[in-house]
């Protein structure tokens, strides 16, 4: 354990036992607390739109609340962002609060001294740590950092307790239990305290002590702040337990269901919390704007709030160490009547400090904004998606079935290149060929030399005693496979080899990730890696054609429609998963039939590598009949 004065010695510095503490956690740790050091930056911005905004004069016990405080970096810096405000304005607060009396802690009791002599510097320290800052968190450790490098800020001075608790902030404490209940249990001395929690209607008898942590969370979250700051923790549904997820569904029903976010509750919560008017400021995912089951907390933050602005860092990586894309978010418990959100959307260049030169900057209407998915665009942009919306009605995912590549599960126990398979004579009749994201293309499939060893087709294995061999060799690593040990999966079976039809169809492929369309006609019965989709037409389709499909999917003029709603991953990687491609809007069949032929023809030259202009030339033609498809009237 750290010593508390090398603490006290640490916090001089910028967040020096608290970055130290966050940086020597391992990332299972970090991931089953959704914690991720803030950048300095981040903390910056949010805090010059919320405190630094602040009338202390107006409002000089203004409460500033990080619900998820950690080692407390937000408060720290609004700790001196406090005490500078309140410097530059000591002479209006003594003049307007002269008279009034009040308590100031000195020498280790509370006494009453006149406005005159409480606004003054020296007692600035106990006034922002004693009435303006918040934090709670479950990190304990993490709490007893911020506390010391909180009261690090003057080591001279003594307050007493500060406001920094150890709790789940998602309970409702002031809801579930009644101070005065409490207060009247504690009024006797008796060995247990019968404590009820209204919620559940249960009673429980417990010792003196937990009782008062109980009263002091209770108080904490009886009272109603200013501000609401942070980084709330983004824990996915895999790493909070069954019990817990059921509480949360229970408890918030309004925002989380299924595979929700625990961060989606910390929006509600601090919703409930916050005063009228009051503002929220959280950096967060940005994912919940698209994915299916963000669904309920876009329509209860619609619904229930002023969004003020979005800086939407549209796939570009804050965290060190974290593949979350994040957005910050700045709403207010105000009226969203006719309200426009300013929205910066994250445009060129690598991301150091927000500034306005790298992010494309326009207003949207609240009211705009889809249940279905929040499409940040300017009005030009946003005119040419409706559009193409308008002008189709049938979806991509209403002609075409999307499926996932293979996932062996351990790939180096069934995926072989050709020599390697020739010399081991493994059998012909499970040996399948095998590509992976990089080996498709536009238009065309590279060749790859590698073979899938399918072993899902081996029922009897001494009819395939080379196959069984080569795979024997890493069967201790295959039993360890979650279905192996479920029993759901053979060991020397694929983990999860999907139906071995679907690949030896006509079908289209695409990788997952990629800057740009990337679509292939595979009529070769490639069998694909998990990196790849694919699909194919469906049964009853008769008006699409797989090559026609191909034309229009890796036209520029698609590209474009495309980026308009996908998901951006990081440094010009998009998000390729079904779920945004086949929401694609289809022209018209007969209308644009062209393109099926121009299409054809785009196949034959890219497999025979011809000259760019000549494909250029075809692929001009596909852009300008979807443009007049599109966008004339």
């Amino acid at each position: 354990m750290i010593l508390l004065e090398n603490i006290l010695k640490s916090a001089e510095g910028e967040f020096g036992p608290g970055k130290y503490y966050q940086e020597t956690k391992d990332r299972d740790t970090k991931r089953a607390y959704g914690q991720f050091y803030t950048p300095d930056f981040i903390i910056d911005y949010i805090l010059e739109m919320t405190v630094a905004k602040a009338d202390i004069v107006e409002n000089p016990y203004l409460k500033i609340l990080d619900p998820a405080c950690g080692a407390g970096f937000f408060l720290l810096k609004a700790y001196d962002m406090l005490k500078e405000k309140f410097e530059l304005r000591l002479k209006e607060l003594q003049e307007i609060n002269g008279p009034k009396t009040y308590k100031i802690y000195k020498d280790g009791e509370y006494r009453e001294i006149s406005g005159y002599d409480y606004w003054q510097k020296e007692n600035l320290y106990f006034h922002i740590l004693k009435h303006c800052l918040y934090g709670a968190d479950v990190d304990e450790s993490a709490l007893w950092l911020c506390i010391a490098a909180l009261r690090a800020k003057d080591k001279e001075k003594v307050i007493g307790e500060l406001n920094i608790i150890y709790c789940d902030s998602l309970i409702r404490w002031e809801k579930d239990y009644k101070s005065k209940e409490i207060m009247d249990e504690l009024s006797d001395y008796r060995l247990l305290y019968a404590i009820k929690n209204h919620r559940t209607g249960e009673i429980s008898y417990v010792k003196r002590e937990k009782a008062g942590t109980i009263l002091k969370r209770v108080d904490f979250w009886s009272s109603k702040f200013d501000y609401i700051v942070g980084n709330p923790p983004y824990v996915g549904h895999k790493e909070l337990s069954m019990d817990y997820k059921k509480w949360l569904a229970e408890e918030y029903k309004e925002v989380f269901y299924d595979k929700s976010d625990l961060f989606y509750c910390f929006y509600q919560r601090s919703l409930e919390v916050v005063r009228d008017k009051g503002i929220i400021a959280f950096i967060s995912s940005r994912y919940f704007m698209e994915s299916p089951t963000g669904r309920n907390l876009r329509t209860y933050l619609k619904s229930n709030c002023k969004i003020i602005q979005i800086i939407d860092f549209y796939g570009e990586r804050i965290f060190p160490g974290a593949g979350v894309a994040t957005a910050i978010f700045i709403i207010a418990a105000d009226d969203k009547t006719d309200n426009e959100i300013t929205v910066w959307k994250h445009d060129k260049g690598k991301i150091k400090d927000i500034d306005s030169a790298k992010f494309e900057t326009f207003k949207i209407k609240q009211d705009d904004l889809s249940a279905d998915r929040w499409i940040l665009l300017s009005d030009e942009k946003r005119e040419i998606l409706q559009k193409i919306e308008s002008k189709s009605s049938a979806r991509l995912g209403n002609v075409v079935d999307s499926f996932q590549g293979i996932i062996t599960g351990c790939d180096k126990a069934f995926i072989l290149d050709e020599n390697t398979a020739k010399a081991l004579n493994i059998e012909e009749s499970v040996l399948k060929p095998w590509i992976k994201n990089s080996h498709v293309e536009r238009y065309k499939i590279n060749k790859s030399n590698s073979k899938l060893i399918y072993s899902d087709l081996i029922d009897e294995p001494l009819k395939y005693p080379n196959s069984i061999m080569h795979i024997y060799k890493y069967k201790e690593q295959l039993e360890r496979r979650r279905e192996c040990k479920k029993g759901i999966r053979l060991w020397h079976h694929l983990q999860w080899g999907r139906k071995p039809e679907l690949f030896l169809q006509d079908k289209i492929v695409y990788p997952f990730k990629s800057k740009n369309n990337r679509f292939a006609l595979d009529i070769n019965g490639n069998f694909c890696s998990a990196d790849v989709y694919s699909f194919i037409l469906k049964a009853n389709v008769r008006d699409y054609t797989l090559p026609f499909l191909l034309g229009i999917l890796n036209s520029n003029f698609y590209d474009f429609y495309f980026k308009l709603f996908a998901k951006k991953m990081g440094s010009g990687v998009y998000d390729y998963y079904p779920n945004t491609v086949m929401d694609l809007k289809l022209p018209d069949y007969e209308k644009c039939r062209e393109i099926e032929d121009i299409a054809i023809r785009l196949i034959k030259l890219y497999g025979e590598g011809a000259p760019s202009d000549d494909i250029k030339v075809l692929e001009n033609k596909i852009d300008i009949i979807l443009r007049q498809y599109y966008l004339t009237e």
